[in-house]
């Protein structure tokens, strides 16, 4: 074997992408941000509140919250999808 010549293992495409972009992309950036909020929230609660009880359902709050954001825009998503696919 030469030192110019590639191995016969490595896949190799020429145009473009070889993934799909996932339709659930901006879900998954939208997560991240949801992430990184909650990380500042846990860190700055103890000078927010003094109390721990509403601590803690502060952070149960947004936690619920965002849980409920990332299921609504998952369906929403994946109905479009379906809607696409039968229309």
């Amino acid at each position: 074997m030469s030192r110019d010549s590639k191995p016969d293992s490595i896949p190799e495409k020429k145009t473009g992408f070889t993934v799909e972009a996932s339709p659930l992309n901006p879900v998954k950036l939208e997560l991240g941000a949801i992430l990184i909020i909650a990380v500042v929230l846990l860190l700055i609660i103890d000078y927010l509140v003094v109390s721990k009880t509403s601590q803690l359902l502060i952070l149960a709050s947004y936690g619920l919250g965002a849980m409920t954001w990332i299921i609504v825009r998952v369906k929403s998503i994946l109905r479009q999808q379906q809607g696409e696919k039968h229309g």
